[in-house]
């Protein structure tokens, strides 16, 4: 017992140490934030009548949970104190905006429903793990679960305060508003974070690539809808769109932001936009073996392939220009670059610049590869409950989760990209066709919620300083890998 506390306490100094770390990469910088709060409350002005009407083309599905009076019991979950964090869960009243209106209806639904209140505790992020952790120490009960920070999640699995999800009633995983996420964050039949559709931002903090239509005619370039409808939107297709078109505008033999590029790509913190590109050819941090334990894989030949591809890409001949201005400024929307990379709430926050642009998924590794992926950013939501949670809080936590999650499949997400996107910032009718295959291309990976501090960013920091030292990077990383990974499973044994 004295070993395990022990190691327990080192492994939670080690995981802690490596969200300090973490927070540089992952999408958490709150002037970002804060452009996203201001704006993700104004997604569209169109009436909610008008988002009913045109929600149709998704079969709606039952979340065959029983309907049961709980005489106005609340169903509390602790949460992030900002906008864009907060509407994941309700919205206060109806102000005509279209997504606003669909989260207001999904929580009058459910509260009508089950007779319940959906209440909330608002911390700042970086009080999320404390609160969480005092609440069960105290065994205060005061929230039901938690919507964590997703690369904070991993210290509360390690300090033993986090359910097992598949402990709690009334959950299906096999419904359709349960992600990948289930299967890539399950060891020992045991998953101790969690994502639905309920966690909305999941979809809007996935990365994608918007071009410049005008630009792409100018240069007579093949259009990207369509090699992403053939297959055949490959990372060696686009390298092919992008390289040549770089140009110093103002002829000062300096490139600079005043300057063409091929590719407008974020720069620091938000350097996922990088990591993304190998993520969508298919490759992880981790793989299971076949006894479901979790192991290093990133060491293999394609990973090498990649990296060629993306220091060509990235760090050759001045085809992309490094953001400086953390997303708020890209030089795309002033027509400076084809391609840029974002996640969709930029999208969403810049939907009024005077731009005609279009919006495909990253690119694959290859036409034999099946699907289009994109990264879910570390700074995105995931769900955790409080191990003290009583037998009858986790059955009522289940029922509202799954309910919760049938609602957001059902009507928010709908909402969100066949009528929003379509009506108000989208470009063209292919956009909700693209942002389909990205929501269902989103990639979640043991690896990346576990293991923050050894590999999530070998290759962006490689990237960055423009060095090619990825043999011994991998080398050296391999087997603190495997050994660190033997620990967290012995966390997802211990009985």
């Amino acid at each position: 017992m004295k070993k395990n506390s022990c190691f327990r306490r080192i492994l939670v100094a080690i995981i802690a140490a490596s969200m300090v770390m973490a927070y540089t990469s992952c999408a958490s910088s709150d002037s970002n934030s804060s452009s996203a709060d201001n704006n993700s409350e104004n997604i569209l002005s169109s009436s909610s009548e008008q988002a009913s009407d045109e929600q149709t083309s998704q079969e709606q599905i039952s979340d065959d949970v029983e309907t049961v009076d709980y005489n106005g019991k609340n169903f509390t979950v602790l949460l992030r104190d900002e906008a864009e964090h907060y509407r994941e869960i309700t919205a206060d009243e109806l102000t005509g905006e279209i997504i606003n209106d669909a989260i207001y209806g999904r929580t009058q639904r459910v509260e009508e429903r089950f007779n319940i209140n959906i209440d909330t505790v608002l911390v700042s992020e970086g009080d999320l793990n404390n609160t969480f952790q005092n609440a069960v120490t105290a065994g205060d009960n005061s929230f039901h679960m938690a919507m964590q920070h997703m690369i904070y999640t991993a210290t509360l699995a390690a300090n033993n305060i986090t359910l097992n999800w598949y402990d709690v009633p009334n959950i299906n995983f096999d419904k359709p508003w349960w992600t990948s996420s289930t299967e890539a964050l399950t060891v020992n039949d045991r998953m101790y974070v969690a994502v639905s559709d309920l966690c909305l931002n999941t979809f809007e903090m996935s990365w994608c690539l918007v071009f410049n239509k005008q630009m792409l005619e100018n240069y007579k370039l093949d259009d990207p809808y369509q090699m992403v409808r053939d297959g055949t939107w490959t990372l060696d297709a686009y390298y092919n769109l992008v390289k040549g078109i770089s140009q110093d505008i103002n002829g000062d033999s300096v490139m600079d932001e005043n300057d063409q590029y091929g590719l407008n790509s974020y720069g620091a913190p938000w350097l996922a936009s990088i990591g993304n590109y190998w993520w969508a050819c298919g490759e992880t941090i981790s793989k299971f073996d076949e006894n479901g334990k979790p192991y290093f894989a990133m060491d293999n030949e394609r990973t090498y392939i990649i990296f060629d591809k993306l220091y060509q890409l990235l760090c050759e001949d001045d085809i992309a220009y490094w953001d400086k201005t953390e997303g708020k400024d890209l030089i795309f929307w002033k027509g400076q670059s084809l391609f840029a990379s974002m996640m969709i709430r930029d999208v969403e926050v810049n939907r009024d610049k005077d731009l005609q642009y279009g919006l495909v998924p990253y690119p694959k590794y290859d036409e034999a590869q099946e699907k289009y992926y994109s990264l879910v950013d570390g700074h995105s939501s995931v769900m955790c409950l409080p191990v003290t949670l009583s037998e009858e809080d986790a059955a009522f936590t289940g029922a509202m989760v799954e309910v919760l999650s049938a609602e957001t499949y059902n009507s928010v997400m709908p909402a969100y990209y066949e009528t929003a996107m379509q009506i108000k910032f989208a470009q063209d009718e292919t956009f909700p066709e693209m942002l389909d295959l990205i929501r269902q291309g989103r990639v979640f990976n043991f690896g990346y919620v576990y293991d923050t501090a050894i590999n999530r960013d070998i290759i962006v920091n490689l990237i960055t300083s423009k060095s090619t030292a990825l043999a011994s990077k991998l080398a050296s990383a391999e087997k603190i890998t495997n050994k660190y990974y033997e620990k967290i499973i012995e966390l997802y044994s211990e009985e």
